[in-house]
Protein backbone atom coordinates (compact mmCIF):
# COMPACT_ATOMS: atom_id res chain seq x y z
CA UNK A 1 0.00 0.00 0.00
CA UNK A 2 1.66 3.35 -0.59
CA UNK A 3 0.22 5.23 1.86
CA UNK A 4 0.41 4.51 5.34
CA UNK A 5 -1.50 6.37 8.59
CA UNK A 6 -1.50 6.26 12.13
CA UNK A 7 -2.12 8.37 15.17
CA UNK A 8 1.20 9.32 17.70
CA UNK A 9 -0.94 9.21 20.87
CA UNK A 10 -2.18 6.50 23.03
CA UNK A 11 -4.10 6.40 25.56
CA UNK A 12 -4.87 10.04 26.08
CA UNK A 13 -7.80 11.83 28.84
CA UNK A 14 -10.14 14.55 27.87
CA UNK A 15 -12.43 16.85 29.87
CA UNK A 16 -15.67 17.90 28.00
CA UNK A 17 -15.43 21.61 27.06
CA UNK A 18 -11.74 21.67 26.99
CA UNK A 19 -9.37 20.93 24.06
CA UNK A 20 -6.75 17.82 23.47
CA UNK A 21 -3.96 18.37 20.51
CA UNK A 22 -3.37 14.78 18.65
CA UNK A 23 -0.99 14.40 15.85
CA UNK A 24 -2.14 12.20 12.95
CA UNK A 25 0.95 10.83 10.76
CA UNK A 26 0.65 9.84 6.86
CA UNK A 27 3.86 8.57 4.97
CA UNK A 28 3.84 8.23 1.42
CA UNK A 29 5.95 5.19 0.44
CA UNK A 30 5.29 6.16 -3.76
CA UNK A 31 8.22 7.59 -6.11
CA UNK A 32 5.67 10.61 -6.49
CA UNK A 33 4.13 12.98 -4.10
CA UNK A 34 0.64 12.38 -3.57
CA UNK A 35 -2.10 14.67 -2.12
CA UNK A 36 -4.51 13.57 0.86
CA UNK A 37 -7.94 14.65 1.93
CA UNK A 38 -8.66 14.11 5.71
CA UNK A 39 -11.93 13.60 6.44
CA UNK A 40 -13.79 13.08 10.45
CA UNK A 41 -15.24 10.28 10.59
CA UNK A 42 -17.03 8.35 13.61
CA UNK A 43 -19.47 9.56 16.37
CA UNK A 44 -16.82 11.90 17.65
CA UNK A 45 -16.09 13.90 14.06
CA UNK A 46 -17.75 16.62 14.94
CA UNK A 47 -15.12 17.35 17.65
CA UNK A 48 -12.47 17.26 15.13
CA UNK A 49 -11.17 20.37 13.94
CA UNK A 50 -8.54 20.38 11.10
CA UNK A 51 -6.01 23.25 9.99
CA UNK A 52 -6.72 21.99 6.26
CA UNK A 53 -8.31 19.22 4.87
CA UNK A 54 -6.36 18.72 1.39
CA UNK A 55 -2.60 18.07 2.56
CA UNK A 56 0.32 17.49 -0.13
CA UNK A 57 2.48 14.67 0.92
CA UNK A 58 6.32 14.41 -0.93
CA UNK A 59 7.31 11.49 -2.26
CA UNK A 60 8.72 8.74 0.13
CA UNK A 61 8.88 11.27 3.30
CA UNK A 62 6.35 11.07 6.44
CA UNK A 63 3.96 13.96 7.01
CA UNK A 64 2.55 15.30 10.47
CA UNK A 65 -0.61 16.78 10.58
CA UNK A 66 -2.14 18.16 13.84
CA UNK A 67 -5.92 17.67 14.90
CA UNK A 68 -7.44 19.43 17.77
CA UNK A 69 -10.47 17.49 19.52
CA UNK A 70 -12.80 19.37 21.20
CA UNK A 71 -15.58 17.03 23.41
CA UNK A 72 -18.61 19.83 23.99
CA UNK A 73 -19.82 19.76 27.61
CA UNK A 74 -23.12 18.49 27.09
CA UNK A 75 -25.43 15.61 28.69
CA UNK A 76 -24.65 13.60 25.28
CA UNK A 77 -21.15 13.16 25.34
CA UNK A 78 -20.53 9.86 27.02
CA UNK A 79 -18.26 9.58 29.57
CA UNK A 80 -15.56 6.67 29.17
CA UNK A 81 -13.35 5.30 26.13
CA UNK A 82 -14.38 6.75 22.56
CA UNK A 83 -12.91 6.41 19.22
CA UNK A 84 -11.61 9.07 17.28
CA UNK A 85 -11.81 8.23 13.77
CA UNK A 86 -10.59 10.42 10.19
CA UNK A 87 -10.27 8.85 6.56
CA UNK A 88 -7.36 9.79 4.70
CA UNK A 89 -8.37 10.03 1.17
CA UNK A 90 -5.78 10.48 -2.16
CA UNK A 91 -6.93 12.53 -4.93
CA UNK A 92 -7.31 9.87 -7.21
CA UNK A 93 -9.45 7.83 -4.86
CA UNK A 94 -7.74 4.57 -5.84
CA UNK A 95 -7.70 3.78 -1.79
CA UNK A 96 -9.87 4.81 1.58
CA UNK A 97 -7.21 5.09 4.35
CA UNK A 98 -9.52 4.73 8.12
CA UNK A 99 -7.61 5.94 10.75
CA UNK A 100 -8.66 5.65 14.36
CA UNK A 101 -7.39 5.70 18.05
CA UNK A 102 -9.21 5.81 21.33
CA UNK A 103 -9.03 8.39 24.17
CA UNK A 104 -10.89 8.30 27.62
CA UNK A 105 -13.81 11.09 28.21
CA UNK A 106 -13.70 12.14 31.57
CA UNK A 107 -16.91 12.91 33.67
CA UNK A 108 -18.57 16.43 34.41
CA UNK A 109 -21.07 17.40 36.86
CA UNK A 110 -23.96 19.79 36.25
CA UNK A 111 -26.70 19.59 38.60
CA UNK A 112 -28.72 21.56 39.42
CA UNK A 113 -31.98 22.38 41.59
CA UNK A 114 -34.68 24.47 39.94
CA UNK A 115 -37.75 25.52 42.12
CA UNK A 116 -41.44 25.69 40.58
CA UNK A 117 -42.53 27.40 43.91
CA UNK A 118 -39.44 29.42 45.65
CA UNK A 119 -41.27 31.56 48.02
CA UNK A 120 -44.79 30.02 50.06
CA UNK A 121 -46.52 32.43 52.66
CA UNK A 122 -48.39 30.61 55.74
CA UNK A 123 -48.05 30.48 59.27
CA UNK A 124 -46.59 27.14 59.88
CA UNK A 125 -47.01 24.33 56.92
CA UNK A 126 -45.89 24.10 53.26
CA UNK A 127 -45.22 22.36 50.26
CA UNK A 128 -42.72 23.09 47.72
CA UNK A 129 -41.96 21.40 44.44
CA UNK A 130 -38.93 21.51 42.50
CA UNK A 131 -36.65 20.14 39.65
CA UNK A 132 -33.65 17.83 39.94
CA UNK A 133 -32.19 18.21 36.83
CA UNK A 134 -28.85 16.32 35.64
CA UNK A 135 -27.17 18.50 32.63
CA UNK A 136 -23.78 16.33 33.37
CA UNK A 137 -22.39 13.26 31.28
CA UNK A 138 -23.03 10.94 34.18
CA UNK A 139 -25.89 9.10 36.42
CA UNK A 140 -26.80 11.19 39.17
CA UNK A 141 -27.96 9.44 42.52
CA UNK A 142 -28.56 12.02 44.77
CA UNK A 143 -30.02 12.27 48.26
CA UNK A 144 -31.78 14.98 49.19
CA UNK A 145 -30.97 17.30 52.76
CA UNK A 146 -32.60 20.53 53.99
CA UNK A 147 -30.35 22.76 55.51
CA UNK A 148 -31.72 25.22 58.19
CA UNK A 149 -28.37 26.41 60.18
CA UNK A 150 -30.92 28.00 63.15
CA UNK A 151 -33.12 24.93 63.21
CA UNK A 152 -36.50 26.73 62.64
CA UNK A 153 -37.76 24.80 59.48
CA UNK A 154 -37.90 21.33 59.04
CA UNK A 155 -39.31 18.99 56.39
CA UNK A 156 -39.39 15.44 54.60
CA UNK A 157 -39.00 14.78 50.75
CA UNK A 158 -40.83 12.68 48.29
CA UNK A 159 -39.27 11.13 47.38
CA UNK A 160 -36.30 11.10 49.71
CA UNK A 161 -33.52 10.01 47.20
CA UNK A 162 -33.69 10.79 43.05
CA UNK A 163 -31.75 8.94 40.36
CA UNK A 164 -31.09 10.57 37.38
CA UNK A 165 -29.85 10.13 33.70
CA UNK A 166 -27.99 12.49 32.16
CA UNK A 167 -29.89 15.60 30.19
CA UNK A 168 -33.00 14.54 32.13
CA UNK A 169 -34.79 15.52 35.34
CA UNK A 170 -36.68 14.31 38.22
CA UNK A 171 -39.94 16.27 39.98
CA UNK A 172 -39.60 16.16 43.99
CA UNK A 173 -42.06 17.33 46.96
CA UNK A 174 -40.88 19.20 49.63
CA UNK A 175 -43.36 19.74 52.93
CA UNK A 176 -42.08 21.45 55.38
CA UNK A 177 -43.12 23.17 59.09
CA UNK A 178 -41.93 25.86 61.01
CA UNK A 179 -41.65 26.49 64.50
CA UNK A 180 -45.20 27.67 65.86
CA UNK A 181 -44.95 31.17 66.89
CA UNK A 182 -47.06 32.57 70.15
CA UNK A 183 -46.64 35.75 69.29
CA UNK A 184 -45.44 37.77 66.51
CA UNK A 185 -45.52 41.72 65.83
CA UNK A 186 -44.42 41.33 61.97
CA UNK A 187 -44.15 39.68 58.89
CA UNK A 188 -40.85 37.02 59.70
CA UNK A 189 -39.22 35.48 56.50
CA UNK A 190 -37.45 32.03 57.23
CA UNK A 191 -34.63 31.02 54.45
CA UNK A 192 -33.68 27.54 54.24
CA UNK A 193 -31.57 25.49 51.47
CA UNK A 194 -31.91 22.17 49.81
CA UNK A 195 -29.19 19.91 48.89
CA UNK A 196 -28.94 17.19 46.78
CA UNK A 197 -25.58 15.54 47.37
CA UNK A 198 -24.00 12.71 46.02
CA UNK A 199 -20.31 11.00 47.32
CA UNK A 200 -17.43 12.00 44.87
CA UNK A 201 -19.93 14.35 43.14
CA UNK A 202 -20.17 18.13 43.12
CA UNK A 203 -23.77 18.99 45.53
CA UNK A 204 -26.43 21.25 44.18
CA UNK A 205 -27.96 24.16 46.00
CA UNK A 206 -31.03 26.32 46.06
CA UNK A 207 -32.39 28.91 48.32
CA UNK A 208 -36.35 28.67 49.41
CA UNK A 209 -38.01 30.65 51.90
CA UNK A 210 -41.04 30.18 54.12
CA UNK A 211 -42.53 33.27 54.91
CA UNK A 212 -44.66 33.66 58.02
CA UNK A 213 -47.35 36.39 58.92
CA UNK A 214 -48.00 37.95 62.16
CA UNK A 215 -49.18 36.13 64.73
CA UNK A 216 -51.87 39.32 65.57
CA UNK A 217 -52.22 41.33 62.57
CA UNK A 218 -50.90 45.49 63.54
CA UNK A 219 -54.76 46.57 62.35
CA UNK A 220 -56.14 44.10 64.92
CA UNK A 221 -53.78 45.34 67.60
CA UNK A 222 -54.02 48.63 66.84
CA UNK A 223 -57.56 48.70 67.02
CA UNK A 224 -57.89 47.05 70.02
CA UNK A 225 -55.45 49.43 71.88
CA UNK A 226 -57.67 52.48 70.25
CA UNK A 227 -61.11 50.59 71.93
CA UNK A 228 -59.24 50.02 74.99
CA UNK A 229 -58.48 54.10 75.62
CA UNK A 230 -62.40 54.80 74.02
CA UNK A 231 -63.51 52.62 76.68
CA UNK A 232 -60.79 54.23 79.53
CA UNK A 233 -61.83 57.29 78.44
CA UNK A 234 -65.54 56.60 78.67
CA UNK A 235 -65.18 55.37 82.25
CA UNK A 236 -63.13 58.36 83.28
CA UNK A 237 -65.50 60.37 82.21
CA UNK A 238 -68.40 58.32 83.58
CA UNK A 239 -65.94 58.50 87.38
CA UNK A 240 -65.25 62.05 87.36
CA UNK A 241 -67.74 63.78 85.32
CA UNK A 242 -71.40 62.20 84.69
CA UNK A 243 -71.54 60.31 87.89
CA UNK A 244 -70.67 63.59 89.84
CA UNK A 245 -72.60 65.76 87.77
CA UNK A 246 -75.84 63.23 88.69
CA UNK A 247 -75.06 63.58 91.95
CA UNK A 248 -74.91 66.99 92.23
CA UNK A 249 -78.39 67.80 89.79
CA UNK A 250 -80.41 65.09 92.50
CA UNK A 251 -79.24 66.84 95.53
CA UNK A 252 -80.00 69.83 94.55
CA UNK A 253 -83.40 68.83 93.11
CA UNK A 254 -84.19 67.34 96.62
CA UNK A 255 -83.50 70.21 98.38
CA UNK A 256 -85.52 72.20 96.09
CA UNK A 257 -88.56 69.55 97.00
CA UNK A 258 -87.95 70.26 100.72
CA UNK A 259 -87.97 74.09 100.45
CA UNK A 260 -91.19 73.80 98.82
CA UNK A 261 -92.29 71.43 100.89
CA UNK A 262 -91.34 73.57 103.68
CA UNK A 263 -92.85 76.38 102.13
CA UNK A 264 -96.56 74.62 101.75
CA UNK A 265 -96.70 73.21 105.21
CA UNK A 266 -99.62 74.73 107.59
CA UNK A 267 -98.33 76.74 110.74
CA UNK A 268 -97.99 74.33 113.58
CA UNK A 269 -99.57 76.76 116.29
CA UNK A 270 -102.93 78.20 117.95
CA UNK A 271 -102.21 81.95 117.90
CA UNK A 272 -102.83 83.97 120.82
CA UNK A 273 -105.68 86.30 119.33
CA UNK A 274 -107.72 83.17 118.84
CA UNK A 275 -107.48 82.29 122.19
CA UNK A 276 -108.47 86.23 122.92
CA UNK A 277 -111.24 85.62 120.64
CA UNK A 278 -112.37 82.97 123.03
CA UNK A 279 -112.49 84.56 125.56
CA UNK A 280 -114.47 87.69 124.49
CA UNK A 281 -117.25 85.27 122.92
CA UNK A 282 -117.56 83.45 126.35
CA UNK A 283 -117.93 87.23 127.85
CA UNK A 284 -120.38 88.22 126.13
CA UNK A 285 -122.14 84.71 126.22
CA UNK A 286 -122.03 85.12 130.17
CA UNK A 287 -123.05 89.01 129.80
CA UNK A 288 -125.89 88.20 127.58
CA UNK A 289 -128.76 89.03 129.97
CA UNK A 290 -127.80 92.38 131.05
CA UNK A 291 -130.76 92.41 133.17
CA UNK A 292 -130.07 89.82 135.78
CA UNK A 293 -127.15 91.84 135.95
CA UNK A 294 -128.57 95.17 137.00
CA UNK A 295 -130.60 92.80 139.11
CA UNK A 296 -127.76 91.26 140.80
CA UNK A 297 -124.28 92.98 140.65
CA UNK A 298 -122.66 90.21 142.85
CA UNK A 299 -122.98 87.50 140.55
CA UNK A 300 -122.03 89.34 137.56
CA UNK A 301 -118.85 89.76 138.92
CA UNK A 302 -118.58 86.66 140.15
CA UNK A 303 -119.68 85.56 136.75
CA UNK A 304 -116.54 87.92 135.27
CA UNK A 305 -114.32 85.61 137.40
CA UNK A 306 -115.42 82.19 136.72
CA UNK A 307 -115.01 83.38 132.52
CA UNK A 308 -111.63 84.99 133.07
CA UNK A 309 -110.29 81.41 134.95
CA UNK A 310 -112.21 79.69 132.04
CA UNK A 311 -110.31 81.73 128.96
CA UNK A 312 -107.02 81.06 131.10
CA UNK A 313 -107.09 77.36 130.66
CA UNK A 314 -108.26 77.66 127.37
CA UNK A 315 -105.26 79.58 126.47
CA UNK A 316 -103.00 77.01 127.88
CA UNK A 317 -104.76 73.42 126.35
CA UNK A 318 -105.25 75.55 123.25
CA UNK A 319 -101.20 75.63 122.21
CA UNK A 320 -99.99 72.87 120.55
CA UNK A 321 -96.91 71.95 118.43
CA UNK A 322 -96.45 69.07 115.66
CA UNK A 323 -93.06 67.24 114.51
CA UNK A 324 -90.34 68.95 112.36
CA UNK A 325 -90.15 68.54 108.74
CA UNK A 326 -87.03 67.06 107.67
CA UNK A 327 -85.02 67.01 104.16
CA UNK A 328 -83.10 64.64 102.90
CA UNK A 329 -78.83 65.57 102.53
CA UNK A 330 -75.59 63.26 102.40
CA UNK A 331 -72.18 63.25 102.56
CA UNK A 332 -69.46 62.20 100.30
CA UNK A 333 -66.23 60.88 102.36
CA UNK A 334 -63.32 60.35 99.65
CA UNK A 335 -60.19 58.51 100.49
CA UNK A 336 -56.88 58.24 98.73
CA UNK A 337 -55.02 55.43 101.12
CA UNK A 338 -51.07 54.86 99.91
CA UNK A 339 -50.38 51.24 99.82
CA UNK A 340 -50.28 49.14 102.93
CA UNK A 341 -51.22 52.29 104.83
CA UNK A 342 -54.52 53.58 106.36
CA UNK A 343 -56.58 56.76 105.45
CA UNK A 344 -59.64 58.23 106.60
CA UNK A 345 -62.39 61.12 106.10
CA UNK A 346 -64.79 62.16 108.10
CA UNK A 347 -67.83 64.72 108.84
CA UNK A 348 -69.49 66.52 111.90
CA UNK A 349 -73.07 66.75 112.35
CA UNK A 350 -73.67 70.56 113.05
CA UNK A 351 -74.85 71.80 116.18
CA UNK A 352 -78.78 72.36 116.58
CA UNK A 353 -79.32 69.71 113.75
CA UNK A 354 -80.25 66.38 114.02
CA UNK A 355 -79.36 63.52 111.06
CA UNK A 356 -81.56 60.63 110.55
CA UNK A 357 -78.85 57.95 108.85
CA UNK A 358 -80.71 56.01 106.60
CA UNK A 359 -78.51 54.83 103.06
CA UNK A 360 -74.98 54.30 102.64
CA UNK A 361 -73.12 53.42 99.13
CA UNK A 362 -69.14 52.29 99.18
CA UNK A 363 -67.56 53.28 96.24
CA UNK A 364 -64.90 51.01 94.42
CA UNK A 365 -64.51 52.70 91.36
CA UNK A 366 -60.84 51.17 90.51
CA UNK A 367 -61.08 47.40 92.09
CA UNK A 368 -58.54 48.50 94.72
CA UNK A 369 -57.88 45.60 97.46
CA UNK A 370 -57.74 46.28 100.84
CA UNK A 371 -60.53 47.05 104.36
CA UNK A 372 -63.10 49.51 104.63
CA UNK A 373 -64.85 50.72 107.37
CA UNK A 374 -67.62 53.18 108.56
CA UNK A 375 -67.39 54.47 112.47
CA UNK A 376 -69.61 56.38 114.30
CA UNK A 377 -68.29 58.47 117.22
CA UNK A 378 -65.32 55.89 117.00
CA UNK A 379 -67.45 52.62 117.04
CA UNK A 380 -67.56 50.47 113.84
CA UNK A 381 -70.62 50.26 112.68
CA UNK A 382 -70.11 48.61 109.07
CA UNK A 383 -66.97 46.13 107.50
CA UNK A 384 -66.01 45.86 104.12
CA UNK A 385 -63.63 44.24 102.00
CA UNK A 386 -62.58 46.15 98.98
CA UNK A 387 -62.25 42.76 97.09
CA UNK A 388 -66.06 41.91 97.03
CA UNK A 389 -66.95 45.34 95.66
CA UNK A 390 -66.65 46.10 92.29
CA UNK A 391 -67.57 49.93 91.13
CA UNK A 392 -70.11 50.75 93.66
CA UNK A 393 -72.30 48.78 96.72
CA UNK A 394 -75.36 49.91 98.74
CA UNK A 395 -75.27 48.62 101.41
CA UNK A 396 -78.92 46.74 102.39
CA UNK A 397 -79.02 45.82 105.78
CA UNK A 398 -78.82 49.29 107.10
CA UNK A 399 -81.30 50.01 110.24
CA UNK A 400 -81.80 54.17 110.55
CA UNK A 401 -79.34 55.23 112.71
CA UNK A 402 -79.93 58.83 114.16
CA UNK A 403 -76.78 61.15 115.05
CA UNK A 404 -77.42 64.33 116.96
CA UNK A 405 -74.87 67.47 116.69
CA UNK A 406 -71.47 66.75 117.36
CA UNK A 407 -71.39 63.53 116.43
CA UNK A 408 -68.35 62.12 114.38
CA UNK A 409 -68.97 59.84 111.25
CA UNK A 410 -65.66 58.69 109.73
CA UNK A 411 -65.18 56.59 106.82
CA UNK A 412 -61.13 54.50 107.18
CA UNK A 413 -59.63 52.42 104.55
CA UNK A 414 -56.90 50.24 104.43
CA UNK A 415 -54.81 49.39 101.23
CA UNK A 416 -53.69 46.38 100.64
CA UNK A 417 -53.68 46.03 96.69
CA UNK A 418 -53.65 48.98 94.25
CA UNK A 419 -55.05 47.50 90.55
CA UNK A 420 -54.80 50.73 88.64
CA UNK A 421 -50.46 50.55 87.30
CA UNK A 422 -50.99 54.41 86.64
CA UNK A 423 -51.98 55.04 90.20
CA UNK A 424 -50.30 55.38 93.46
CA UNK A 425 -52.84 54.87 95.96
CA UNK A 426 -56.71 53.34 96.65
CA UNK A 427 -59.00 55.72 95.85
CA UNK A 428 -62.36 54.87 97.35
CA UNK A 429 -65.54 56.22 98.91
CA UNK A 430 -69.00 56.34 100.76
CA UNK A 431 -71.39 58.25 100.41
CA UNK A 432 -73.99 58.34 103.91
CA UNK A 433 -77.33 59.77 103.20
CA UNK A 434 -80.42 60.37 105.40
CA UNK A 435 -82.92 62.93 106.60
CA UNK A 436 -81.56 66.24 108.23
CA UNK A 437 -84.04 67.77 111.14
CA UNK A 438 -83.60 71.39 113.07
CA UNK A 439 -83.40 70.77 116.62
CA UNK A 440 -85.08 73.32 118.44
Amino acid sequence: MPLHAWFTNDSVEVAPGSSLRLSLCVQNTEPDPESVAIVPAGPASTWISLPSQEVQIPAGQTVEIPLELTPPELPTTNAGPTTVAVRVIPQDERIDLPVETTIDVLTFDDRRIVALQSVQRTRRRATYEFMVENEGNSMASCRLRLVDVTDRVDGSFDPPAVGVAPGESSLVRLRTRAQRGFFRRATRTLEFDVEAEQQGHSTASSTFALVQPPSLPRTLILRTLGLLLLAAAAVAAWTWVVEPAIQDAAADEVDRLASEARAEAPATTVAGDNATNGTTTGETDETVDTSQADNDTAQQEAGNDDAEQATSDEETTTTTTTEPVGRPDFERLKVEAPLTQTADASFTVPRRQIFDLTDVRVENPFNDGGVATLLVNGEEVFLWSLDNIRGSYFEPSITQKRLKGGDNVTFSVRCDEISDPFRSTCTNAVNVGGIVYRNR
